[in-house]
């Protein structure tokens, strides 16, 4: 090789070069983590001993991995103690992997106190994406309500 293309060649190897590191700087897209999710059609029963005419019974998510949308349910007759509100559908879904699904029923008597229970349903595995497993559940809650309307015991002597 002459002395004079040597120079031409020293630049072309240093302008690949500098491409390179150019092209290494930019950062690199990073891959979304998949999210499987699990969807079940949940039945809940709940009986809720304590309430009366009045009371507000909402179900709501506990925790992020757990999706469905919030029901809201008004007792109209105390028929006897516990109170059933019948069957209740969620269409639920979990994000995390052990397929749990977070509820929170929170309880609310007319003069406005509230009271929060944490319940968790294990979702069933999905053949394939368009079966939706059904999964019934029941709840028995009492609210510390009973608690103040149960009348004192005699004390012995």
């Amino acid at each position: 090789m002459p002395i004079v293309a040597r120079p031409r060649l020293l630049i072309a190897l240093l302008a690949c070069t500098l491409a390179n590191v150019v092209q290494a700087d930019e950062p690199t897209p990073k891959p979304t983590p998949k999210i499987e999710t699990v969807s079940n059609t949940v039945k809940l029963d709940l009986q809720i001993s304590g309430v009366e005419h009045g009371w507000k019974i909402e179900i709501k998510p506990a925790n992020p991995g757990s999706r469905f949308k919030p029901v809201v349910r008004q007792v109209t007759q105390a028929q006897g103690d516990p109170v059933q509100l019948g069957q209740i559908a969620i269409d639920a879904r979990s994000l995390s992997a052990d397929r749990d699904c977070a509820l929170a029923i929170v309880l609310t008597d007319p003069e406005g106190s509230s009271q929060t229970f944490k319940r968790s349903v294990r979702l069933l595995p999905q053949p394939d994406a368009e079966t939706v497993p059904e999964l019934s559940k029941t709840f028995y809650l009492r609210t510390s309500s009973v608690a103040i309307k149960d009348t004192p015991r005699r004390r012995p002597n």
